[in-house]
Order: C-alpha cells, then sequence, then structure tokens
C-alpha cells in the first residue's frame, strides 16, 4: 500500500477462528516450532485442498509475447488477495489470522494466487543477521498456500518496519541479501512468483518523468541517501547470479501507479520472465486513463501485466500528505464494474488489498463475507470501520468465481 496509508494497513489484527489451525496440520506444528522456539518439524498432513469448483494454476511459469503460460501451456492470470500480516514488526502475533487468511483466499474467494508482503527489515537485521523464527514464519506460510494449490507471490517490502520511516525508498544491498535467501529456499520452487520490491519510491514532486524512470532503472542519489542500483540489477542479480528460475513481478516507480513512459525512457528490463505489476493506478478512471498507464505494454506488445496490488477503498489520511491517494476512488459504484471489465479484456490479473474490515471484508468474524459498495452513501474516505458500502469486496469476490471457476 502507498505509504499514507501505513497507519491503517499495518495496525495490530485481532486473532481470528483459532480452531481452523487444527486442519492446517504442517503449519501448525511449524507455527509452534516459531513460538516456542523448538527445533523445526519435517513437514506432515497438509490441511484439505481448496474447492475444487475454483481454478488452480500450476508452475512452472514462463512468458510468452504478453501472456504468462502454466504447466502443459495453459494461460495464467492471477486472481488473488495480498496478505500483509509478516510485513509487521509484531508479525508473531498476525500469524494465525495470515495461515487463516491464506485458506479463505482459497476457498471462499476462488482465488488461484496468495500474494504475501514480507518485510526485508524483519528477515536480514542492521547487522545482516539472519531471523530464524521470522524465515520459518514464511515456511509456515507458503506450505499452507500450497497446501490450498494456491500459486504464492513473495514480496519484499521496506515499509513500516523500523523507526527509519520509509530509509529504503529503492533497493540496497540489504535487498540482495534478502533475495539470497529466499532464492535458496524458493528459487526452484514452480509455484512461487518473486515481487522483488514494494512501490520504488525514489521519487519527489516535480521530477521530471526521465529522472523518475533513470532512478527507477539504475539507482542514484535521492533525498540525501545512495541507491548504488536499480531494478535492472536487483533483476539481474536475482535471475543470473543467484540463478532464481521464478517468474518475477517488477513494480514501477512511485508506488508502482503508473508504467506510463517507461517504453519511451528505455526502462524495460532485459532480464527474462518479467511481469510488470501495477498497483493503484494514477490517471483518470477511463479506458484511456488504463491504456496510458499499463494497458498499453500488452496492447502493443511489450510485456504481461498484472494488477499486483489494488484497493479501492483507503481510509482518509491523519497526516501529512493528506491528499486523496490513487487508492481512493471516489468514484467507484460506477468505475469498479468498468476497471473490472477492462482487466478482463486484456487478460489481466488483479491481487485485491485485503481481508481486513472495510478493505475486503465486512467484520473479522467471517472472511467470506465482503463488503459491498452502497452507491447511495459511498465514501472511500470513511474512517468509522468496519462498515458495509466501502469496498469492492464482492464485486471481487464475484469477478474471481466468473473467472476462475
Amino acid at each position: 500500500m502507498e505509504v499514507i496509508s501505513v497507519a491503517t494497513a499495518g495496525r495490530v489484527r485481532a486473532n481470528r477462528r483459532l480452531s481452523w489451525l487444527a486442519a492446517v496440520f504442517a503449519s501448525a506444528l511449524l507455527l509452534a516450532t516459531i513460538l516456542t522456539g523448538s527445533a523445526a518439524p519435517t513437514a506432515g498432513a497438509a490441511s484439505a485442498p481448496a474447492s475444487g469448483s475454483c481454478g488452480k494454476a500450476t508452475g512452472p511459469f514462463t512468458v510468452h509475447g504478453t501472456r504468462v503460460l502454466g504447466a502443459h501451456g495453459k494461460v495464467f492470470v492471477s486472481y488473488g488477495i495480498t496478505v500483509s500480516g509478516l510485513q509487521n514488526l509484531d508479525w508473531q502475533t498476525s500469524l494465525n489470522e495470515d495461515l487463516q487468511e491464506i485458506r479463505a483466499t482459497a476457498v471462499d474467494w476462488c482465488a488461484n494466487t496468495v500474494r504475501l508482503q514480507l518485510s526485508q527489515d524483519n528477515l536480514v537485521g542492521p547487522t545482516g543477521t539472519i531471523n530464524l523464527g521470522y524465515e520459518s514464519a514464511i515456511q509456515a506460510e507458503v506450505l499452507e498456500a500450497e497446501s490450498n494449490h494456491l500459486v504464492v507471490v513473495l514480496n519484499d517490502s521496506t515499509e513500516q518496519t523500523t523507526s527509519a520511516w520509509n530509509a529504503e525508498l529503492g533497493p540496497t544491498p540489504a535487498t540482495e541479501t534478502f533475495w539470497q535467501i529466499l532464492a535458496k529456499a524458493y528459487g526452484g520452487n514452480p509455484q512461487v512468483i518473486f515481487d522483488l520490491f514494494n512501490e520504488p519510491r525514489l521519487y519527489s514532486s516535480g521530477m521530471s518523468q526521465a529522472q523518475e524512470w533513470k532512478l527507477w532503472l539504475d539507482g542514484g542519489s535521492f533525498a540525501g541517501a545512495s541507491y548504488p542500483f536499480g531494478m535492472a540489477q536487483l533483476a539481474g542479480y536475482v535471475r543470473d547470479t543467484l540463478h532464481a528460475k521464478n517468474l518475477f513481478w517488477i513494480e514501477g516507480p512511485r508506488y508502482s501507479i503508473s508504467f506510463a513512459g517507461m517504453v519511451r525512457f528505455g526502462a524495460v528490463l532485459k532480464v527474462s520472465g518479467v511481469v510488470y505489476a501495477v498497483h493503484h493506478p494514477a490517471a483518470p478512471h477511463a479506458k484511456s486513463g488504463w491504456y496510458a498507464d499499463f494497458g498499453y505494454l500488452v496492447a502493443t506488445g511489450v510485456a504481461p501485466v498484472v494488477d499486483g496490488e489494488w484497493t479501492n477503498y483507503e481510509p482518509a489520511p491523519t497526516t501529512a500528505p493528506t491528499t486523496v491517494p490513487t487508492s481512493c476512488w471516489t468514484d467507484a459504484p460506477t468505475t469498479v464494474p468498468e476497471y473490472l471489465a477492462y482487466l478482463s479484456s486484456m487478460g489481466i490479473g488483479l491481487n485485491a488489498y485485503d481481508l481486513e474490515p472495510g478493505y475486503l471484508i465486512q467484520s473479522d468474524a467471517n472472511l467470506g463475507d465482503p463488503t459491498t459498495i452502497n452507491a447511495k452513501t459511498w465514501s472511500c474516505q470513511s474512517d468509522n470501520e468496519p462498515q458495509p458500502g466501502q469496498s469492492a469486496g464482492a464485486l471481487v469476490m464475484a469477478w474471481f468465481k466468473q473467472h476462475n471457476s
């Protein structure tokens, strides 16, 4: 999510429906290992699989033109949900919820993908020490996702984890260390996608588009700090040095709100297996705006695209900047259905944010009870959570079931 929404997205979440863990044997054993510090067990029996009516995607995934193909040449379009508990400082308290949300993603929401937002700082400490408990937590969530036949997207987030807020606005050497660890564990896993850096932020108001893309591509000096490399070197490092065979999701500059100008300024990445992941489109909510932000990449044969993190609802910001974020759709009742139809027409998938009250669900009591947009009372900036009539949860759920059944 964008930095102005962090206070809401990163709040401490209450544990939900702990009885579900009885059906999650492998993940429960690993969870106990994390919380007690005992030796890590081997994986046991998996939880019950997702509903047979929902489509399952099987890797390995490869890019062919503007399409992603899975096993046996089957086209893969990602329909998924972002689960974000592990990016918080108090990630231990979110594990139970995450495991439940992963299962709900497959069973209740009929998705084929779950995107796990991970914290670079939680995994790699300031001295470069690996947090083994955190690494085990990642393993537990990946096991749960795979036992429910979900494709797993592992995302490197550098937000809301340290007092040095937004200190890592772009890739750093710690980012390479992060991917060293994950590539060793998952670099040969055909069901895992690597989302290399969450919402690059080497951008300031008034910056030229050329400079924006230059910093994104190659790094440089920004805000008094030096970023020795950009997304081009990071992608090349994970692909060529770490020899990861996974599909890559690559997010654009300025919180990945647009890929406008990427081709014009020569910023298309040269590594293989890249899908460009837009988050909250910046342009006006119409076909012409979506085409300019990302659709042109598909229409002109450049590369495949996914909306890797999307919501039409965002609580009102309480700290500067107080401008309305691109994740707040004031025209949602009419434009969200149009947006989903546009994605379908272009063969573009979507991962929604997230199973929290006000975003996709109405309350913590039921992870499968989606929010609905009430056109008469719609406001994307209500801070009175939870209540219905905020986010497009019901539309997203119906869209997943329509296209992934």
